[in-house]
């Protein structure tokens, strides 16, 4: 129990050391009085969590992880903070906590893939619950859940950049490969003029249960734009990253062909990898965008892959 109460002292101290360094007034006290309160009590269940699965059950609604994410964002609320710099905060929080993780050798129990998802519920609880704070101001379909996309319920794009700093944080920090693969259909205005709304909703639907359903627990899988998509392969390369991603782009040539009924309808798919290929890992969204355009000139089942200037590997 000691070692959990200090390693719960430690992610304090982190939190409160990142928030500072954000362009706020000075007079708002980002991490001193209740805010500093609730977020103690935050912390120390997160950590219990990570111990025990059965200590989850205080970040669901109405338990008391998520009645005080509530509080914290009701300060937050009072203090001016737009939905955005909420969302920065619970980025920080989650980056802090698994950079911490990482670094401490007897917190490392079971690194696994099934804890990581379980960790990552609890903060989209959290934030969830903090955003609810903000009812008044925005929709009640934001409310329900500020990290996802009402059509597809896939994340969002204001959350999926969140994590991408926050993997690219942790990739850098601990020499990890990362891969970033987009999506699109292309002229998805022509396709649809071809189709209902519903149809096309229906078509959107398909996709984000496909992308869900064929990457793994701990990938991000986000809706960035009308027909645009996302996903974030923490710990593979490029050439993991190329295996699904063509893949995918065989199942969706297959299945959406007969429901678009369109010869409009081109599927675009490009990645970049950090470290491999991508140097800068302020560049991997930028450069796997450049492979996704680059992928016009391929066939419609090739994916294009981003390649530094000093590789000399045919693909």
């Amino acid at each position: 129990m000691d070692s959990l109460y200090e390693h719960a002292r430690a992610l304090l101290e982190r939190w409160k050391q990142e928030m500072q360094r954000l362009p706020l007034p000075a007079h708002i006290e980002l991490v001193e009085g209740e805010a500093a309160e609730r977020m103690a009590r935050i912390i120390h269940a997160i950590m219990e969590a990570v111990q025990n699965q059965e200590a989850m059950i205080v970040f669901r609604p109405d338990g008391e992880a998520y009645r005080d994410a509530w509080e914290l964002g009701r300060i937050r609320k009072q203090q001016s903070f737009s939905i955005e710099e909420l969302v920065q905060e619970h980025v920080i929080l989650r980056n802090e906590f698994w950079n911490l993780f990482h670094e401490q050798v007897d917190m490392k129990q079971v690194v696994d893939f099934h804890l990581e998802k379980r960790v990552n519920s609890c903060f989209d609880l959290l934030l969830q619950s903090a955003a609810s704070a903000y009812q008044y101001e925005f929709t009640k379909e934001i409310m329900e859940n500020p990290l996802r996309d009402q059509v597809t319920d896939l994340y969002n794009k204001s959350y999926f950049h969140g994590r991408l700093i926050e993997e690219l944080r942790r990739a850098v920090r601990y020499s990890h490969d990362i891969t970033l693969v987009l999506f699109e259909i292309d002229n998805f205005h022509e396709v649809s003029a071809s189709g209902s709304e519903e149809d096309m909703r229906n078509i959107l639907r398909l996709i984000s249960a496909s992308l869900a359903r064929m990457t793994r627990d701990c990938d991000v899988v986000a809706r960035l734009g009308e027909a645009s998509f996302a996903i974030i392969l923490p710990e593979t390369g490029w050439r993991g990253g190329k295996i699904m991603a063509e893949r995918l782009c065989k199942y969706f040539i297959k299945e959406l062909r007969p429901l678009i009924n369109t010869d409009n309808a081109d599927l675009r798919w490009g990645l970049a990898s950090y470290p491999e290929e991508v140097r800068l890992p302020e560049k991997l969204y930028a450069c796997a965008v450049e492979a996704m355009r680059s992928s016009r000139s391929l066939g419609p089942e090739e994916v294009g892959v981003y390649r530094s200037s000093e590789a000399q590997e045919e693909i």
